[in-house]
């Protein structure tokens, strides 16, 4: 026997179709473990709530996903049929029963389902309804909030058989079975049925911009050239309060603008202050003024202030989360970065585009083409696999300086060429089949309607000065 296939004695015969391992993820009756320090993210309804304040109030949060939605919502989807001769039916009748029947708009479902690179998952309930042909096809595909699902069904090895929302109106558990749904997951750093998306990575980030803007705002509001003191006679006023000159009321009233400037300092239209222009006077005979007012306020100077600092911080901490979203192309020329730079940021940008539509059509073939093949009972050997347009960027001045190149070099392209076709269609021309883009060079037509003498075998370009001899002849058969 080889040593080398020679079995460790610990080690148990098996059948090949057991598993044996279980998932990472602890998942105590429906509930998960997320084993978080932050509290912010500990509770299914506090991380949701983290993440929706992300997107919502922090505006480069917001247009980066914004962007990528927006990419995504426009791609093109095509059936692409079966080589069956059933084949072209069946995904006619698919592509009518994805795009057309649904009472949700195609582009908003691949949106929806998009979310899942940010929160993590996506969750979408179809529900069915029958033809006026009898086939039973999608009444619509609704979204199922993040931050409504409470619980997970997953067995031990972590396939997800379904879920439970908390219903926001009746604060029921509704449960959610598997085959009822368009899930996604972003599973690759997590295979928690959660998953772990972008937006995980962006609280930290999150917090530190919001701290930065608020310094940044504080600084605005309260900088008056430096940190205000408030002076007045308050030696004085308590004396006389002792001496029963005035009461405290008086005392107090006679204070609080300057405590509360002191206090309160904001910057604002409205900001100033008003005092007794009354100095103080020598304690000799003569009691000669001074130079030193009783009441005053006047600003501590200090250094510089550090708002090319913080303004630093906040321009690094946007371009952190951009880097994290992947649209750092938005923030061109705020850093001065080169065009060419950009344009490789764009690329990389559209191929994380590509690959979440990738991933969002293997679940629509997974979870809606199979479901409607199951439904009417189609035969699976003539269902139809879906393709979409790859999202890229063209940039049609270079398509044309290729052409051009070509043509200089000798190449000759004919008109209908869909070669054209694309091209112009990148340009804005709407394009009809069969249209001649390029005008052929041909002869004059012989039926000229605009012959004055309606003779169309007179020759008008002939020269009347001409030799007789040199007319060719009239046909006599004419």
């Amino acid at each position: 026997m080889d040593p080398a296939r020679a079995r460790p004695t610990r080690q148990r015969r098996v059948r090949p179709q057991r598993t044996l391992g279980h998932a990472g993820v602890n998942i105590v009756g429906g509930y998960l473990e997320y084993n978080e320090r932050d509290r912010a993210l500990a509770s299914p309804e506090n991380r949701h709530r983290t993440f929706s304040d992300l997107l919502i109030n922090i505006s480069i949060v917001g247009a980066g996903v914004r962007y990528f939605l927006n990419l995504i919502g426009g791609a093109t989807w095509t059936v692409m049929p079966a080589e069956t001769p059933d084949g072209e039916m069946y995904a006619e009748l698919i592509d009518v029963m994805l795009k057309e029947d649904p009472d949700t708009p195609w582009h908003r479902i691949i949106r929806r389902c998009a979310m899942y690179r940010f929160y993590g998952y996506s969750v979408q309930e179809w529900t069915a309804k029958r033809r006026e042909d009898g086939l039973l096809t999608f009444l619509d595909i609704a979204p199922r909030a993040q931050r409504t699902i409470e619980r997970w069904d997953v067995d031990t090895p972590g396939k997800v058989w379904g879920c439970w929302q908390r219903s926001p109106q009746s604060y029921e558990q509704i449960y959610l079975p598997r085959a009822k749904l368009l899930y996604l997951v972003d599973d690759t750093l997590h295979d928690s049925p959660e998953g772990l998306g972008l937006f995980r990575h962006l609280v930290d980030p999150g917090r530190r911009l919001r701290r930065y803007l608020q310094l940044e705002g504080m600084g605005f509001e309260t900088d008056l050239a430096g940190i205000p003191i408030a002076r007045g006679p308050f030696t004085e006023l308590a004396r006389m309060v002792k001496d029963e000159e005035i009461d405290e009321a008086d005392r107090l009233r006679l204070e609080a603008p300057l405590h509360e400037f002191a206090d309160k300092h904001i910057r604002t239209p409205n900001l100033g202050m008003t005092l007794d222009s009354s100095v103080y006077r020598g304690e000799d005979d003569r009691a000669q003024p001074t130079a030193v007012r009783e009441w005053d306020i006047e600003l501590l100077q200090g250094g510089a202030t550090s708002f090319a600092e913080n303004a630093a911080a906040i321009e690094r901490t946007i371009r952190d989360i951009a880097r994290i979203l992947g649209v750092e192309q938005l923030l061109l020329g705020s850093d001065g970065g080169s065009y060419a730079l950009s344009q490789d940021k764009t690329h990389a940008f559209y191929l994380q585009v590509d690959g979440a539509l990738t991933e969002i059509r293997e679940a629509v073939e997974k979870d809606l083409v199979d479901t409607l093949r199951w439904l009417n009972g189609w035969p699976e050997d003539a269902m139809p696999t879906l393709k979409t347009e790859a999202i890229s960027h063209r940039d049609v001045t270079k398509i044309a300086a290729v052409l051009r190149d070509m043509a200089t070099s000798g190449f000759i392209m004919d008109p209908e060429s869909p070669v054209w076709q694309e091209l112009l269609g990148l340009m804005g021309f709407d394009i009809q089949p069969g249209m001649i883009l390029v005008k052929p060079e041909e002869e004059p037509d012989d039926d000229n309607d605009d012959d004055p003498d309606g003779d169309p075998d007179d020759d008008d370009d002939a020269d009347p000065n001409a030799d007789p001899k040199d007319q060719p002849p009239e046909d006599d058969d004419a």
